[in-house]
C-alpha cells in the first residue's frame, strides 16, 4: 500500500490504515478520505464487517505453508531463476522479500529452509557431475 495514493486505497485499506497507523498524519489523511467518501451508516457497517474478514484472512495467511509451486521454484531454481532485461529482480528474492513483508512468517521459515537444500542439492549435482566426468576421461 505505500505505494499507492491515498484516494486509490480500498475502504477497508483506508479503516485498516486508521485503525492500525503508525504515522499520524497518513492517518489523518486516511480518515479525511474516508469522511470525503460520504459513506451512510449500513456502508460503513459493510465496511467493517469486511474488514473483520480481511483481518481474519491476513491472521489465516501467515499460518499456511508454501504451495508446491513455490516450494519448487525456491528448491530448484534457488539461483538460476532467469529474469526478463526489463525487471531489475530476481524471482525468489522477491517472492521471499514478499512473504517478509505481509508477514508470511510460516511460508518465510519454509522458503528459507528450502532454499537451503536447494544450493546443496545443486553443490551435489555439480560434485557428481565432476566426479563423473574425471571418471569418465580415465
Amino acid at each position: 500500500m505505500t505505494n499507492k495514493k491515498i484516494y486509490r486505497y480500498t475502504n477497508v485499506e483506508l479503516l485498516d490504515l486508521i485503525k492500525n497507523g503508525q504515522n499520524k498524519t497518513l492517518v489523518e489523511t486516511a480518515k479525511s478520505e474516508l469522511d470525503k467518501r460520504n459513506l451512510t451508516d449500513e456502508e460503513l457497517k459493510v465496511v467493517e464487517s469486511e474488514y473483520v474478514k480481511y483481518l481474519e484472512f491476513k491472521e489465516k495467511r501467515k499460518d499456511e505453508p508454501l504451495t508446491r509451486d513455490e516450494w519448487i521454484s525456491f528448491f530448484f531454481l534457488p539461483f538460476l531463476t532467469p529474469h526478463p532485461s526489463w525487471r531489475k529482480d530476481h524471482f525468489s528474492e522477491s517472492e521471499f522479500q514478499r512473504f517478509v513483508k505481509y508477514g508470511f512468517d510460516k511460508k518465510t521459515k519454509q522458503a528459507s529452509e528450502v532454499k537451503m537444500l536447494g544450493f546443496l542439492f545443486w553443490f551435489v549435482i555439480i560434485i557428481l557431475g565432476l566426479v563423473v566426468a574425471r571418471y569418465l576421461n580415465l
